[in-house]
């Protein structure tokens, strides 16, 4: 019998990336092609895969996903390597001036924003055999290619971030613009282009993820007392979420 082995690690960046990159990772398939679904983490990422195989045969092996409002389903080969870069929430601007709002719930070649992203950078990345060579090679990548002379922190749209990482229980948009200072209609503008999605859609990914730790570390919790403990207004709200969001029920998480 086939013994399903996916690694997956997380690398520290650069010194000087911490502002703006959460983490480098690399997962690694050493048993069989497997199906998995890759869930709404409030995340830009840009994915890199290291498939000798596949590399020879497509055309988008260096992608840019934006930020997810639903589950995506992926294949991993046997013997597959895929490295990406998760960019802090709204921090994917320091590289790129796009507005994310274009390409939720997409990819998108990253060779259409960027150039050196192409196949000898990719063929770079393959030849290299241990992670610490390809974290270094990401790193080189980002540090040339961030403008730091205009690198503008978006405070506004980081602290709303934090305002409904708190208050995910009860959103109330009309108090969190009033607190900022600014017209609801130019907060929701703002937002959605800096961060990739709406505030609406911004609170229910993070809701998702503090219910999905939550049915993790309280398996023995009734769905009701879940589904209150985390602002849904009964199980069949919880529920209803969690389906849309993952594509399975909350026991199947």
């Amino acid at each position: 019998m086939a013994v399903i082995r996916v690694i997956y690690k997380e690398y520290i960046p650069s010194e000087n990336l911490n502002s703006i990159v959460d983490t480098i990772w690399i997962a690694t398939n050493y048993g069989k092609e497997i199906e998995s679904r890759i869930l709404p983490d409030g995340y830009v990422d840009i994915v890199f895969d290291l498939d000798k195989q596949k590399h020879l045969n497509s055309g988008n092996e260096i992608r840019i996903s934006g930020m997810m409002t639903k589950f995506k389903k992926v294949i991993s080969r046997k013997n597959s390597e895929t490295l990406g870069i998760r960019f802090k929430t709204g921090q994917f601007n320091a590289i790129s001036n796009i507005p994310l709002s274009k390409i939720k719930n997409t990819t998108i070649n990253a060779s259409d924003l960027f150039f050196k992203l192409n196949n000898s950078f990719l063929d770079e990345l393959v030849e290299k055999k241990h992670h610490w060579e390809k974290v270094q090679i990401i790193n080189k990548f980002l540090l040339a290619e961030i403008n730091w002379s205009d690198l503008t922190p978006n405070k506004l749209e980081h602290s709303v971030c934090q305002s409904i990482q708190l208050n995910y229980r009860e959103l109330d948009l009309n108090k969190i613009a009033k607190n900022h200072y600014i017209s609801l209609r130019q907060l929701e503008r703002r937002f959605k282009a800096t961060i990739g999605v709406t505030m609406k859609e911004y609170h229910s990914i993070i809701r998702f993820n503090k219910v999905k730790d939550c049915i993790a570390k309280n398996p023995n919790l009734s769905l009701l007392n879940t589904a209150f403990d985390n602002g849904y207004f009964d199980h069949a709200h919880l529920s209803k979420e969690i389906k849309k969001m993952s594509g399975v029920n909350p026991s199947e998480l």
